[in-house]
């Protein structure tokens, strides 16, 4: 298997890693894509990025209160 960030994963396809990754793990190489957009254009006075492991996706939501979110006009 392969071995990223210290966990075992067989040969194949893994559909998604703890860290919300897919890969393709063979005997020579790994190679992986991310499962989530990191937020690039968003008012950042007024709002902050948090990670949502659960969704493997940025959360972009208001410092005086997290429980809104903010408009995300791009992400790479």
């Amino acid at each position: 298997g392969c071995m990223m960030n210290g966990k075992l994963y067989p040969f194949g396809h893994i559909e998604r890693t703890e860290d919300c990754y897919t890969c393709s793990c063979s005997e020579r190489e790994v190679g992986c894509c991310a499962l989530f957009h990191t937020p690039v254009s968003f008012d950042n006075k007024r709002c902050k990025v948090v990670f949502n492991k659960k969704r493997c996706d940025y959360d972009v939501v208001r410092k005086d209160d997290p429980s809104k979110e903010c408009v995300v006009y791009s992400r790479v």
